[in-house]
């Protein structure tokens, strides 16, 4: 967002919305979508891994302790549940099938191309 503000010479005091910038631009946020691509066949991947149980601890187990103050970071699980639409419990199920989870990867990063809205925050 930074180059394409760069090159619409838009300065930092300008109160212009990312969306408004890419819609100038005639383009869409290709690098988050592919991030968020990523993530999606990286928990399918190992959600399927019967060998090892890591990526099962990390979704559905829970720390012991107090966490610092301040605003709470964002977890694995919210941008999991975020970018595909689906809860944790159909994440799981869903991804035990592949053909199945590579369709629903495919049409969340889909839906994610046409969606507006500031999906960086």
């Amino acid at each position: 967002m930074w180059f394409y503000r760069r090159i619409l010479r838009v300065k930092w005091t300008d109160k212009r919305t990312n969306e408004s910038v890419l819609k100038e631009l005639k383009t869409e946020r290709t690098l988050l979508n592919l991030i968020n691509a990523s993530k999606l066949k990286y928990v399918g991947h190992a959600l399927r891994n019967h060998r090892t149980s890591l990526m099962k601890t990390v979704c559905e187990g829970r720390l012991d302790g107090r966490r610092r103050k301040g605003r709470s970071p964002i977890s694995l699980v919210t941008n999991l549940t975020t970018a595909c639409g689906l809860s944790l419990h159909q994440i799981v199920q869903k991804s035990q099938d592949r053909g199945g989870w590579q369709q629903k990867v495919r049409s969340s990063i889909a839906t994610a191309n046409t969606a507006s809205g500031d999906a960086d925050r």
